[in-house]
C-alpha cells in the first residue's frame, strides 16, 4: 500500500477541512498499474475491481451519498454511459465525506452497502456502484480524495484521474479516450464547494454534518484555492 498521508482515522466520525488537502495527490498517476481493490456487490457479493476491467477503459469515480461535489456530477454524468458506449462507467463507493447523525461513517460492510443503495436512489444513480471495503483500502490506494476521477484502460494501465470531477470538462477526455487520441496530462478545474445542492445533499447527513462543513468552509476554500484551479 502506498502513502496515502493520512494519519488520522480513516472512518471520521465528523468532518475537518484537515482532511482533504488538495494541493497533494497520493494516488495513482497516469501511466501506473490500477490498484485491484477488494469490492463489494449490492448483494453483498465479494469481487474485484479487476471482474471490472477489461473488454472497455472503465471511468470510475469516487463518491458518497453525503459528499456534495459527488451530488453534481451525479447528475451532469448521467447522459454520458449513452454518449460513450465504447466506455464502462462505475462509482466507487467510499466513506461519508459529511457524516451526522443521520447517515454516519459505518461501522459494517453491510451498513455500508445499505448507505450506497441510498445514495443511488437519492442521486438516481444509474450507473454501477461497488462499495469499498469498510476500511476503505481502495479509496487510500485511490488518493482519498471525495470525488476524484480516474480512466483506467483495458489493459489495467491509468489512462487519466483528477483529484475531483468536472463533467462539462470530462467530457473532452472521454471523448479522446474513445477516439484513441493522446491525452494531456491535467487537473480538471474545481468548482466552489457550497451551493443549495450541497446543503440539500449535507442534510442527508444531518445537522452535525452541515455544521461541521460551515464551520469548515473558510479552510476548505482555502484548500480549493490553494490547489490552483478555483
Amino acid at each position: 500500500m502506498r502513502d496515502t498521508g493520512l494519519n488520522r482515522t480513516y472512518n471520521y466520525k465528523h468532518f475537518t477541512p484537515e482532511e482533504y488537502d488538495f494541493s497533494v495527490f497520493h494516488g495513482l498517476n497516469v501511466g501506473e498499474s490500477f490498484f485491484d481493490a477488494d469490492v463489494f456487490t449490492f448483494d453483498g457479493v465479494a469481487r474485484k475491481l479487476s471482474d471490472y476491467v477489461g473488454g472497455k477503459p472503465l471511468v470510475l469515480e469516487i463518491g458518497s451519498m453525503t459528499c456534495p461535489m459527488y451530488a453534481r456530477s451525479a447528475r451532469e454524468m448521467k447522459p454520458m454511459p449513452s454518449q460513450y458506449p465504447g466506455l464502462n462507467f462505475a462509482i466507487l463507493y467510499v466513506r461519508e465525506a459529511h457524516p451526522g447523525e443521520r447517515v454516519g461513517q459505518h461501522e459494517t460492510i453491510e451498513d455500508k452497502i445499505a448507505a450506497a443503495k441510498m445514495s443511488c436512489t437519492k442521486h438516481a444513480e444509474e450507473r454501477l456502484t461497488l462499495v469499498d471495503n469498510i476500511d476503505g483500502t481502495g479509496h487510500q490506494a485511490y488518493g482519498s480524495k471525495p470525488n476524484s476521477i480516474y480512466v483506467i484502460g483495458t489493459d489495467g494501465t491509468i489512462l487519466f484521474r483528477s483529484i475531483w470531477n468536472n463533467a462539462p470538462q470530462i467530457v473532452d477526455v472521454l471523448q479522446a479516450i474513445s477516439e484513441e487520441q493522446k491525452l494531456i496530462k491535467r487537473e480538471l478545474d474545481a468548482r466552489p464547494p457550497f451551493s443549495l445542492l450541497s446543503v440539500r445533499t449535507l442534510m442527508m447527513g444531518g445537522w452535525v454534518a452541515f455544521f461541521d462543513f460551515v464551520t469548515g468552509l473558510p479552510r476548505l476554500i482555502m484548500s480549493h484555492r490553494k490547489a490552483g484551479n478555483m
